[in-house]
């Protein structure tokens, strides 16, 4: 049972949770300026549907009039998305939102034969009291091994728990559709297991804001203040070791000078190697440092500050200004283990590193479109063998914008600088961020997670009013849009 505990006494998990509702007071900025992406993919306007108790928005349908858009399916939901995920079989796409609730959506096997928009269903769900910090999914997800359909979740003074994301505990299924027998979402909030991450000297119940499985699906990895927390899956009681990104804190310079502190608020395990058999794990922290790890071992590999970032501080930089953000929010690794994509919030970059020589970026994913508070999500796509290295493989990295549209950039990896996208998708008429990008491993597939959070406008009535008292007004809501590739 999941259990509660004492908040920090630092109070950064709160500060987390502050910066979420940021967008609360200011809002998604917006880029006006799109007529120099690259080619752009026009798309016609999707299925949206809203709770008629929280919105008084028309439902519209139209055909679809792009050469290379197939057929789609949306869901428009009452709150704003902030993460979302798709299983490593490519059958589920996962979210977590505004509302506080985890959802979980299947891809019909059918989808591209599809002649029209339809709208995506909830097979299972559950609501927190508190909200979702963020979540993992087994690597080894199979939707046909119900042992393996599993997904770790991190909640504010909460406990680390395990669900069965697809499997309720008092429903009956028809096994061959992944279906419940019942209209309503499964409800998968009992826990199967629930991890304890415990400062021991004040007994505060620590939430990490990062959290990734091992390769093997023994072990998972926890990111917390100046740390991360290993856990094996069989001990819920403590970590079976902790792997501290800055050695000393009683020392004067914190560490000896060495290493590097603050949250870990993004983990990312490398692929199998033939030097790293077990991968090397990838730590990112809102001070702008991103620390390499030997995942079993615990040893550190390197550690190093993004441009612009000196002794831990952030500098004033008219040079680096434009590459230069606010701490790391995703860390991803190519599919060949070789290169490092690293995404911070308020910028407008991706920055490449390549695993040979961490000391400089290789070069930038630019034109983002990605200024503001809120995590805007990538993915990194498996384009097969690349013609450019025979043991290399060829990648594209699909990223959100907060002008409603996806950019997609083929193998920026091999050149230098600033590197434009190659190719703007438009997702809806709206532009709301796309805060989650997911590509499918088929490449058929593209999935686009919305999430807006605007001050109340009386002449509108989208999305679900918040606020009032003390606190501003506000509408905040989601969509979910599935994207057919041609």
């Amino acid at each position: 049972m999941e259990q509660e505990g004492r908040r920090e006494d630092d109070g950064v998990e709160d500060e987390e949770n502050d910066l979420k509702r940021d967008e609360i007071l200011e809002g998604p900025i917006h880029e006006n300026e799109a007529g120099d992406d690259g080619n752009e993919i026009s798309q016609s306007s999707l299925l949206s549907s809203n709770s008629a108790s929280a919105s008084d928005s028309d439902v519209q349908d139209s055909s679809d009039d792009a050469s290379s858009i197939g057929s789609q399916q949306s869901i428009r939901h009452i709150s704003c998305i902030q993460e979302a995920q798709l299983s490593p079989d490519g059958t589920c796409i996962f979210t977590a939102d505004f509302a506080r609730t985890f959802s979980v959506y299947p891809i019909d096997n059918g989808i591209l034969s599809e002649t029209g928009t339809c709208t995506l269903a909830t097979y299972a769900s559950f609501s927190s009291a508190n909200p979702i910090w963020t979540f993992a999914l087994n690597p080894l997800f199979n939707v046909q091994d119900a042992s393996s359909t599993t997904v770790l979740v991190s909640r504010r003074d909460s406990y680390i728990t395990l669900h069965n994301a697809l499997w309720g505990a008092t429903r009956a299924y028809d096994t061959e559709e992944l279906r419940p027998s019942s209209t309503q979402p499964i409800d998968i909030s009992k826990p199967l297991a629930s991890y304890k991450l415990v400062n021991n000297l004040t007994e505060a119940v620590i939430a990490p804001l990062s959290l990734t499985y091992s390769n093997d699906g023994a072990h998972f990895f926890a990111g917390k203040q100046d740390g991360i927390a290993i856990f094996d899956f069989e001990d819920t009681d403590s970590p079976i070791h902790t792997i501290a990104t800055i050695p000393a804190k009683r020392n004067k310079l914190k560490g000896g000078g060495r290493g590097f502190k603050g949250w870990i608020s993004a983990l990312s395990l490398s692929p199998p190697s033939i030097s790293h058999s077990d991968g090397l794990l990838a730590a990112g922290a809102r001070t702008r440092h991103v620390g390499i790890y030997d995942p079993v071992g615990g040893g550190e590999v390197t550690h190093f500050s993004l441009p612009g970032t000196i002794n831990g501080k952030k500098n004033r930089n008219e040079n680096l200004k434009h590459i230069m953000g606010d701490g790391v929010s995703s860390l991803k690794w190519s599919p060949c283990g070789k290169y490092l994509y690293v995404a911070e919030r308020h910028s407008d970059v991706l920055l490449i590193y390549d695993v040979r020589n961490f000391s400089l970026s290789l070069g930038y994913c630019a034109g983002r479109k990605a200024l503001t508070k809120q995590k805007l999500g990538f993915d990194i796509w498996n384009a097969g063998a690349s013609p450019y290295d025979i043991e290399g493989i060829s990648h594209e990295i699909w990223a959100g914008s907060t002008d409603g549209k996806m950019r997609v950039w083929r193998d920026p990896y091999r050149k230098e600088g600033a590197v434009e996208p190659d190719e703007v998708v438009q997702v809806g008429e709206e532009e709301a961020p796309v805060v989650g990008t997911l590509v499918h491993p088929s490449g058929s597939l593209a999935v686009a997670a919305c999430g807006s959070v605007v001050l109340d406008d009386e002449m509108k009535s989208q999305g679900m009013r918040r606020g009032g008292g003390l606190r501003p007004k506000f509408r905040e809501w989601g969509s979910l849009d599935i994207l057919g590739l041609g």
